[in-house]
């Protein structure tokens, strides 16, 4: 027996204020983590740091972002995804304040710290609540939406963020920054009082898996390292391109903002073009597998290539090659977020995003480091590290031309029989 119309045409809505919401949030949040990277240059004079203390401060934040996220998840799955949403968006703001009270690097240590433990919430709560809220006909706009804020953030952090550091110092951006972000809790407290999703499946009231059946799952390994691949090489752009543009390609302060926004910009726009055609290749008949894997696999190799081609390349080349770089990685983000998704449902989401999360972000803090290395043995030189993080980069397309198995929803019911004393998830 068909579902009623009118149930059926609200089971295919599509929330766009909560995915506007919540690509705002991740914009905030990558505004906020990334401000360290565009005041790079000034900390690294002020504070005498030497290349392998920079890429180090530069990746404190993601020890506790790493180390949080398992955690997160299992909170989210249990106290709802909103609330804890909100927690630690306020820890994450009240932690970019007081960076600009800062008066030494141990104090800038400690409050990436924190920093990183309050943004580890923003990925397994968001991709959780648009398995609990959105149909699967729309889940990869709704990620891609919210994934735009990933690399609008950066874009808006380093021009805006730049601008504000260039006339009133570093201090007085992480601190300006720090308090526009908290107003975003405003319009967030009617999220906190929605109703239970008409999305979530009747199971939802039966218990999810356990952690440990999560993570024998082979598609969960085989994401977390194409995953792993694509944000070692995000990473290096977020956080070393910078300095590699002020100290190898000689670009002022100004120049590189404009350059490093442009990147983003580019990054956006392929992210929302890759969400609406995925939704739209689905729609007509195309496999999830298909779908997705092939704009997994294009993003792996054009941004490996655009990498390993950009040491030998002039000025022009360079830039083009940088924006190219840009326009691959878009391919990535709504493609790893619908189909982790998928796989996951909404009973695991949390718990399935907060394991791949924290393994594949192990690349936040090994690409900052890695990378000072190789620049101080090339004697201040980026070639050698553009090589290494290029082959990172094509070692995704073994991850997911190889490793991840087709892209169907696991059966929880089949991985752990149903005991209803275990906690119910919450569809918030």
């Amino acid at each position: 027996m068909s579902a009623p119309q009118g149930a059926a045409g609200a089971r295919s809505r599509f929330p766009l204020s909560l995915a506007l919401l919540l690509g705002a949030a991740l914009m905030i949040n990558y505004v906020d983590r990334g401000t360290i990277s565009t005041a790079a240059p000034l900390i690294k004079t002020e504070f005498g740091l030497d290349p392998v203390q920079m890429g180090l401060l530069l990746s404190a934040f993601f020890v506790t972002y790493v180390l949080s996220q398992p955690l997160v998840g299992i909170l989210v799955d249990r106290l709802g995804a909103a609330r804890v949403l909100a927690a630690g968006f306020t820890v994450w703001s009240v932690g970019t304040f007081l960076t600009g009270l800062s008066s030494g690097i141990a104090a800038l240590v400690a409050l990436r710290l924190v920093m990183g433990a309050g943004e580890s919430v923003c990925y397994p709560s968001g991709f959780a609540l648009i398995a609990r809220r959105v149909e699967n006909e729309h889940r990869a706009r709704a990620t891609a939406i919210m994934q735009f804020g990933s690399v609008v953030g950066p874009a808006v952090g380093t021009y805006v963020g730049g601008l504000v550091m260039i006339r009133y110092g570093w201090r007085t951006m992480f601190m300006v920054l720090g308090l526009a972000s908290l107003l975003w809790l405003i319009p967030w407290s009617a999220q906190l009082r929605a109703p239970p999703a008409s999305a979530a499946p009747p199971e939802a009231a039966a218990a999810g898996p356990r952690w440990i059946d999560v993570v024998r799952q082979r598609a969960l390994w085989g994401t977390v390292l194409g995953n792993f691949c694509s944000n070692y090489a995000f990473y290096f752009v977020f956080t070393s391109v910078p300095l590699y543009l002020v100290e190898e390609r000689g670009l002022s302060l100004s120049s590189m903002t404009h350059v490093q926004s442009l990147i983003f910009v580019m990054d956006s726009a392929s992210i929302l073009a890759t969400g609406f055609a995925l939704d739209w290749w689905v729609r007509r008949g195309a496999a999830p597998s298909l779908a997705y894997k092939t704009a997994l696999s294009l993003s792996a190799a054009g941004v490996g290539v655009c990498l390993l081609c950009l040491s030998g390349a002039g000025a022009f080349a360079g830039a083009a090659l940088l924006l190219a770089t840009g326009l691959g990685d878009g391919l990535n983000a709504p493609s790893v977020g619908a189909l982790t998704q998928r796989f996951a449902g909404p009973l695991a989401t949390g718990r399935w995003m907060g394991t791949q999360n924290a393994v594949s972000n192990t690349a936040g803090f090994l690409a900052p480091a890695v990378t000072g290395y190789l620049v101080k043995h090339d004697h201040g030189h980026y070639s050698l590290a553009l090589w290494v993080t290029g082959c990172v980069a094509l070692l995704g397309l073994l991850a997911w031309l190889a490793l991840v198995p087709p892209v169907e929803p696991v059966d929880w019911s089949r991985v752990r029989p149903r005991d209803s004393r275990a906690p119910v998830p919450d569809p918030r």
